[in-house]
């Protein structure tokens, strides 16, 4: 079985991998979580304390 490839989350500024069969994706984009693929709520770049995985 092949391992899913991870991927940088196209969300500016965010760290995280996102995985290539990942649920959250906006079009062709891939993200590490939903708030990131929402583009978060009031635009900002992903940082600390945003919900996505990475930033805990």
């Amino acid at each position: 079985m092949e391992k899913p490839t991870a991927l940088k989350c196209a969300c500016p500024g965010c760290h995280c991998t996102a995985q290539a069969d990942s649920p959250f994706r906006n079009g062709a984009l891939l993200f590490c979580s939903e708030v990131c693929a929402k583009g978060h709520p009031n635009g900002e770049p992903c940082r600390a304390g945003c919900g996505c995985e990475g930033h805990g």
